[in-house]
């Protein structure tokens, strides 16, 4: 019995143990890099959702055009995005990154519409 009891007690002290390797992989896409693929993943979405590309360009506008533009495989995306969704002090810089860079471009499309007398 008290063996078991023994082994029991093994068995609850090594399954509560937390399994999740929070370490980045040696291929971790940095935050630059990480940023830039992104706000591309968003602008190919909201321009695929909101169907401002023509039909012969849809076919283009899929993630791994965006994956191979910057020289990285789907692999190596989703443990990137993994590692930084289990950090998010991490995933806020990136996004806080790519919030600006919005800015950045909605600012530079305003220009260049009241440049052209665009409404």
């Amino acid at each position: 019995m008290r063996i078991l009891i023994i082994i029991l007690s093994g068995f609850i002290l090594f399954s509560c143990q937390d399994l999740n390797d929070t370490s980045p992989s040696k291929d971790l896409i940095g935050h630059e890099l990480m940023s830039e693929i992104m706000l591309d993943v968003i602008l190919i979405k909201n321009i695929k959702r909101n169907g401002y590309a023509t039909e012969e360009k849809r076919n283009f506008l899929v993630d791994q055009y965006i994956l191979n533009k910057y020289g990285v495989d789907s692999l190596q995306f989703a443990a990137s995005l993994d590692y930084y969704s289990k950090n998010p002090k991490e995933y806020t810089d990136i996004f806080e990154v790519i919030q600006t860079n919005l800015s950045r471009l909605k600012d530079s499309i305003q220009k260049n519409e009241s440049e052209n007398g665009v409404d």
